[in-house]
């Protein structure tokens, strides 16, 4: 939100580093102002910057923007600035969409931030420009969650955080699991979600739609927990895995995703006494082709960005490969 166009190649620079092939430069809750002047800046440079520079393959390369709020629920807000929390202006919308150079990606909406009215236009405008559209930070219940997959949302932002479930009120996720197509995104810090949830998820889901592991990663990710980083009008540090607010509140994933997805399957083959291996060539689509497939990139675009795991006496590690 904050960094400038040299500070988002330092950026990549680093994602890229760290076993990142691709990913998508994800936005938070902000006036309608300063949304407009991220959305550009981020344009811009997903357009220009990083193709341009002779470090590019050693790069993790910008796939799009990720908008993840403003038009969510104050109700399920998570982190994001409540103030900045709004319902969907259509004129707004393609607004972004225009000052974004195209580049909008993914949104992740709560269905009740959009008025009845609005609901055809708006699916409409998302469908026509392949915008996925993603249910999250939503109070919502389980047949309105159904009504909204059923209208033009493709999946669900963050499963299970800040979800209401109950057996007899299952909400978002009794509406998500096991619905064909949909795809579903799972924070993999085994802090958000518990390995128990993770586990039940990738098994209820398997043979539905696509599951997509994700770092959530926020701008203390991956440091040493000592500074304050800055996060739309609030301040944030890597504390307990995690990137937390001054109370030790979360607000977002703390580990970058290949550290994240490694320590994952080495607790997992432990748990379910499965070899690593094995583990790894059945997961390793969720955090490869599965993602891909939602955003409908071709695996060809991320050109020489490839990295191999290795399993050696039960120890995991990755590499990039030097093809």
């Amino acid at each position: 939100m904050t960094a400038n166009p040299a500070e988002l190649n330092e950026l990549a620079i680093r994602l890229g580093d760290a076993g990142v092939a691709g990913f998508c430069a994800t936005t938070l809750s902000a006036p309608a102002d300063e949304l407009r002047a991220v959305t550009e800046k981020l344009g811009k440079w997903i357009r220009r910057e990083p193709n341009s520079k002779p470090s590019s393959d050693r790069a993790a390369l910008p796939l799009g923007i990720h908008l993840e709020g403003p038009f969510i629920s104050s109700g399920a807000c998570g982190a994001h600035p409540p103030g900045a929390i709004r319902p969907i202006d259509l004129r707004e919308v393609e607004s972004l969409w225009e000052i974004s150079q195209k580049t909008l990606k993914i949104m992740t909406v709560a269905p009740e931030a959009i008025a009845p009215k609005d609901r055809a236009r708006f699916f409409r405008f998302c469908r026509d420009r392949e915008i996925r559209l993603a249910l999250g930070h939503s109070s919502c219940s389980e047949q309105i969650a159904r009504e909204a997959f059923d209208h033009g949302f493709g999946g669900v932002t963050h499963a299970w955080n800040a979800m209401s479930f109950h057996h007899r009120a299952p909400g978002i996720m009794g509406a998500a699991l096991g619905r064909k197509r949909l795809h579903i995104e799972l924070i993999l810090d085994q802090i958000h979600v518990s390995p128990t949830l993770l586990r039940w998820t990738l098994d209820l889901h398997r043979h539905a739609g696509p599951v997509c592991f994700v770092s959530d990663a926020a701008p203390a990710a991956g440091t040493s927990g000592r500074n304050w980083h800055p996060f739309g009008p609030l301040k944030i540090r890597f504390q307990d895995g995690a990137s937390r607010l001054p109370d030790g509140s979360l607000a977002g994933g703390g580990i970058l995703l290949p550290e994240a997805y490694r320590c994952w399957l080495i607790q997992e083959a432990a748990h379910t006494g499965q070899p690593i291996a094995q583990l790894l060539k059945r997961t390793l689509k969720h955090v490869t082709s599965d993602p891909l497939s939602v955003l409908s990139v071709p695996a060809r675009r991320l050109g020489n960005r490839r990295f191999v795991w290795k399993v050696e006496e039960n120890q995991l590690s990755f590499t990039r490969d030097s093809i």
